[in-house]
C-alpha cells in the first residue's frame, strides 16, 4: 500500500527535480530522501526519475505518477482540514470564486456577515468569468464558484447546487428617452459583463447600435449607464443601490425574464464547514433580494 510520506517525498523531488534542496525542504538528509524514492519506484516497479550528471528529470511514468499524488495528497489535506476544524464554520480559511455579477449582488452582504459571526475564517475571493473560475476550480485553487447557469463546461461532470433565481434587467440612466416612449428606428450602445451563456433579449438587441461593450467592473457599468445613453444589460439584484436612489431605472420588459446561478464544486472534493456555511448565506441572501423586490412589485402596482 502506498503510503502518503512516500507520495509527498514524490511529488517535492518533482517540484525541486533536485535531491538536496528536495530533502531541505522535508527535513530529511539527502540520503533518506534517496532511499525513500528508491524503495518507491521498486514497490510500483517503474523508474520514476532519470538521474545523471546532468540533474534529476521525471521519467513518463513518474509523471503520470506525480499527477495522480499530488490529488491524492490534496484529498488528505482536504480531509485533515475538515476533521481538524470538526465541521466547525468558525474558523479556518476558504477560497472561492464567483462570477461579477452575482458578487456584485451577493458579496458584500453575504462576507460582511461571515465576519461579524466569525471574524476567525478568512475568505479569499476570486472575481472572474465563469470560464476562468472553471480552469481555477480544477487546478484546486479555488474549492468552489458561483457563477450563472448556462456556461459550457469540460469533463469532469461539476456537481451543480442552484442557489436561486436572479431576475434579467434591461437598466437605463433615469430621463433616458426608451423611459418616455418606443423611440422608432432608433439605437442605443448596449453594456454588459460577459455572463457566458447567457444571450442578449431579442428587444435590447433590436435597440443596439454595435456590438455589446463587455466591462467586468460592475461600479463602472453603473456610473456609465447612468452617464450615457447605454442600456445595460443586467440584473435588478446587482443595481439596487441605484435603482434605489433613482439613478438608474429597469425598462418595461414584454415578459419576465430570469437566469439560474449556480454553486459548482467537484464531486470527489466533500465542502468544508466553511464552504456549507456560505452556501447557505447565499441562498438566504438571494431570498432576501427575493422578498425585496416582491415588496417593491407590490407597492409600485396599482391599489
Amino acid at each position: 500500500m502506498l503510503h502518503l510520506r512516500s507520495l509527498t517525498h514524490l511529488v517535492t523531488l518533482a517540484e525541486r527535480l533536485n535531491f538536496a534542496r528536495a530533502a531541505e525542504d522535508l527535513g530529511l538528509s539527502q540520503s533518506a530522501l534517496s532511499r525513500s524514492i528508491q524503495a518507491l519506484e521498486r514497490q510500483l516497479g517503474m523508474t520514476l526519475f532519470d538521474r545523471d550528471r546532468s540533474g534529476v528529470a521525471l521519467t513518463p511514468q513518474g509523471a503520470r505518477a506525480v499527477a495522480r499524488a499530488a490529488i491524492l495528497l490534496a484529498d488528505a489535506e482536504d480531509c485533515e482540514r475538515e476533521l481538524t476544524l470538526n465541521a466547525s464554520a468558525d474558523a479556518g480559511r476558504v477560497r472561492f470564486g464567483m462570477a461579477p455579477m452575482p458578487a456584485r449582488a451577493l458579496l458584500p452582504a453575504v462576507v460582511a456577515e461571515r465576519l461579524r459571526v466569525a471574524p476567525e475564517a478568512v475568505n479569499e475571493v476570486v472575481v472572474r468569468d465563469g470560464d476562468a473560475l472553471w480552469a481555477l476550480l480544477l487546478t484546486g485553487e479555488i474549492e468552489f464558484f458561483v457563477c450563472n447557469e448556462g456556461f459550457a463546461f469540460d469533463t469532469p461532470t461539476p456537481r451543480v447546487e442552484r442557489l436561486g433565481l436572479f431576475p434579467l434587467s434591461a437598466i437605463v440612466r433615469a430621463g433616458h428617452p426608451l423611459l418616455h416612449g418606443d423611440c422608432p428606428g432608433a439605437t442605443f450602445p448596449v453594456l454588459r459583463s460577459s455572463w457566458t451563456g447567457v444571450p442578449l433579449p431579442r428587444e435590447i438587441g433590436e435597440r443596439m447600435e454595435c456590438a455589446p461593450n463587455v466591462i467586468e467592473d460592475f461600479g463602472s457599468l453603473a456610473a456609465i449607464t447612468a452617464a450615457s445613453d447605454a442600456i445595460w444589460f443586467s440584473s435588478s439584484y446587482a443595481a439596487l443601490p441605484e435603482l434605489a436612489d433613482g439613478s438608474l431605472c429597469q425598462l418595461p420588459h414584454r415578459e419576465p425574464r430570469h437566469v439560474g446561478v449556480s454553486l459548482y464544486s467537484l464531486e470527489r472534493r466533500s465542502p468544508s464547514p466553511l464552504a456549507r456555511s456560505l452556501k447557505q448565506l447565499l441562498r438566504a441572501r438571494i431570498r432576501a433580494l427575493t422578498r425585496a423586490q416582491d415588496g417593491e412589485a407590490v407597492a409600485a402596482s396599482p391599489v
